[in-house]
Parts: structure tokens; sequence; C-alpha cells
């Protein structure tokens, strides 16, 4: 009763309010009506409506909503933003499919009035498109042209969401074979150098930041940037302009992505990018590429620039633990080898690979350290230990560390063996050799 009592005398003033503030020009306004008793109603109502939505009091507002709706289209922008609002609601908590569909309809013409009468045709279309695929996401054909002829029109200035969901759209579509691998990459970076630019102008930069993330997941797991497509598309934009960074940057990261360093592409851009910004990534790029090329010394060489560049802690992580694997598969140096795999966990603590690097280091020295054979196979305790150091530090290196721990385990000596040379199981022992570390003795079962 007494929400009854309330709600009344909202309508009372409601009424009062109205009348009092009636614009004073609408009786000349065409958009408002044909004639005077149309234009008065028109703005009674619309006067009604926003006042049921300033208190979210939408079913309310909504008999008042449908008659300026369709007699007076053109009279406030109002209309189509409480429309929207309406008709989300409207969708959002139907349980009929047939009904929910009508709404839907009802919501996408919303949009298209809101075009008609008032404009901003890139703006509203990209918002159209979300909320298609909002409320039925098995229309992604029909919200991808949407959202792509938002982009189309507001260019530079397309929010945020439809980048968003124009990736997203265009990964479907391009998995159902609908979409060719081309225009995915055409909307990649067309997404990615405006954000990349809004980031850079430092204009909503986390927000940009956050969606440049999402986009660049969704690119990396799309499949739809293989070399030769990627060869096809980039070879006319580095020749046009060779001296590009920002497109250098681009071409030479996505190569190397899909692994496409043996291209020649890649070597003119990465080289090219080296001499214009001689960074910690554009050195590490040539240390891949002459890799790939078998130059190892000048692989070596890149390597140790890019460590001493501008990288951060978890990608010298990365170059310090590649240039120890080269060292060790290609020239055999053990102790600088173990030396970088040092300096990749002290940047990237928590990171198992380096760890199963140096066991390896110290497992390949058992022909080499020691003076006895008991002496040679005690390095397999040391190896063991980084193993185990490996998976307690790095659970996604498991399996592969529990697999080298049951290889080098069966190394160990038995017991009469230990016994022989003065040692048991559970003792101090320090393995000599290079590797100069204090393990415990164990033997095989």
């Amino acid at each position: 009763m007494k929400k009854i009592i309330l709600f009344t005398l909202f309508t009372v003033c409601l009424g009062v309010y109205i009348t009092w503030a009636q614009p004073a020009n609408i009786q000349d306004n065409p958009k408002y009506g044909t004639d005077s008793t149309t234009r008065m109603n028109c703005a009674n109502n619309l006067s009604t409506m926003s006042e049921f939505m300033k208190i979210n009091l939408l079913d309310h507002a909504f008999p008042s909503w449908q008659i300026v709706f369709n007699e007076c289209p053109a009279s406030s922008k109002n209309i189509y933003l409480y429309g929207i609002k309406i008709y989300r609601t409207r969708v959002a908590r139907q349980q009929d499919p047939a009904q929910k569909a009508t709404a839907l309809d009802t919501l996408m013409l919303i949009y298209d009035r809101r075009i008609e009468h008032f404009g901003q045709e890139g703006l509203v279309l990209g918002r159209k498109g979300l909320d298609l695929l909002r409320y039925d996401n098995s229309q992604v054909q029909r919200a991808y042209e949407y959202l792509k002829a938002s982009a189309d029109l507001r260019k530079g200035k397309t929010e945020d969401a439809v980048m968003m969901a124009l990736m997203q759209t265009s990964n479907v579509l391009f998995k159902q074979d609908e979409m060719d691998g081309r225009d995915l990459i055409d909307n990649y970076l067309f997404s990615t150098e405006i954000l990349n630019a809004r980031i850079k102008a430092g204009k909503n930069t986390s927000r940009a930041e956050t969606c440049l993330q999402n986009i660049e997941a969704i690119f990396a797991n799309s499949g739809a940037a293989d070399c030769e497509t990627l060869v096809e598309i980039f070879t006319p934009k580095f020749e046009q302009t060779p001296e590009d960074p920002e497109l250098l940057k681009k071409i030479t990261s996505l190569l190397a992505d899909q692994d496409c360093e043996e291209n020649e592409l890649f070597a003119r851009s990465s080289e090219n990018l080296y001499k214009i910004e001689p960074s910690s990534l554009a050195a590490y790029n040539l240390a891949r590429l002459f890799f790939k090329q078998e130059d190892y010394d000048k692989s070596v060489a890149y390597y140790k620039e890019a460590i001493n560049g501008d990288a951060d802690a978890e990608q010298k992580a990365r170059y310090h633990y590649e240039l120890g694997l080269i060292l060790f598969s290609k020239y055999d140096d053990l102790t600088n080898a173990r030396s970088n795999a040092r300096k990749a966990i002290e940047n990237k603590p928590g990171w198992g690979d380096p760890y199963i690097l140096i066991g390896n280091l110290y497992a390949s020295s058992s022909d080499n350290c020691g003076e006895n054979d008991f002496e040679k196979i005690t390095v397999f305790w040391a190896a063991v230990d980084k193993f185990k150091q490996a998976k307690s530090a790095d659970a996604e290196v498991s399996a592969e560390a529990n697999e080298l721990i049951t290889k080098y385990s069966a190394y160990f000596p038995n017991v009469e063996d230990a016994f022989f040379y003065g040692f048991e199981n559970g003792q101090s022992y320090t393995v000599g050799c290079w590797i100069n570390e204090k393990t415990t003795v164990r033997t095989r079962q």
C-alpha cells in the first residue's frame, strides 16, 4: 500500500513537472509532429519517458517510449539511448526463443532508426554488432558485417570493444572456412596499429593494453598466419617502406612467431631494424637468423648483444637459456653454458628449463670427470639434483624431469661399490671436476 501511495504521488508530481517543463518553441518544431496536438503529446511522453528512466523504471517508461518512437522519432536522441536500454533488458529476460528473437529484432531496428534520424553510422553500427553478438552468438557473420562496417567508417576512432569483437568474429569465421586468412590478418593489423598508437599516446592505456593482449592471443591461436601468407602480405609493404621501424618490428615479430626465420624477408627486415634501432629484440632476431643459417659465431655474438641491451628480465632469461643451449650443443662449452643457465634462473625464477639444461650438462660429463669409475658416475647425483629442482620450480616440466630422473638414477652406483669407496646412502659428497657441487650419496635399488 505504501508503494502504491508513493507511486501515485510521483505520478501527480510528474504531471505537474511535465506541464511546467515544456520547451517554449515546441509548437513550431516539426520534429515533434505534424500539428500542435501531436507535438504536445510527443513532448509530454518524452518527459514521462525520461523521468521514469532516470529512476530505472523501465517498464513504466515503455508506453511513453513506444509512442515517441513511432510518432516523433526525430525529436530526441534519448528515444534511442533509452530504447536500447529497455530492449537489452527485454531480450535478456526472455525465455521463449521466438519472443527473444522478436525483441532482438526490435533492438536492431532501434539502432537502424537512430542512424536514420541522428547519424553517427560508424559508432552505432559497432554497438549494434556488439549487441547482436552478445544476445545471439549464432549470428556471427551478420555481427561481423556490422563490426567491419563500423571499423571501415571510424578507422582510428574505432572503439576497443569493437576491435576485440572484430577479431573474435574473424577467428570464428576463419575456422569455419568462411573467411580468408588474409582478411583475418588485415583485421589484426588494423586493430593492433590503432591500439599501439593509443598506448604510445597514453590514451586509455590500461584498457588498450588489455585489448591488445587479447587480440594478440586470438591471432596467435588462429592458425591464419602461415609463412607463405605472411610473406605475400608483407613483402610489398616492406618494399614500399623498408626503413619503417614499426613495420619492421611487426614483420620480424610475426615471422618469428610462426618459425619463418629462414625466409629472406625476415633476414632483410631484421638487418634493417638493427641498423635503425639496435635494440635487444633486433639483436635477438639476428641471433636466431644466424643460428638457422648455421653461422654460430655470429649467432652467439648477437645473443650477447641482445642480453646486454634493453631487454626486460623475462626476455633476458630466454636469451641466456638459448645461448646456453648453443654453447652446449655447438661448442661443448659446459662452463659458460651453465653460467648462462644460472643467469636465466636469476632473471626468471620458477622456470624449469634452465635447471634441466644444467642437469644435462652434468650428465654429459660422466666420461670426462673423475679419476675412476666411481667418481665418473657421481656426476649423475648432481644431474638428478637439478632435474628434481626443475620439477620443484616449474610443474610444466615435471614429465620431462621425471623421465630424466628415472634414466640417470639407473646409473647410480650399487651399495657394494659405494661401500668399497667408503661411502653410504645419505652421506654428503662433493662432485669434483668443473661441476664442483655438493650432493648426497645415493645407490640404485
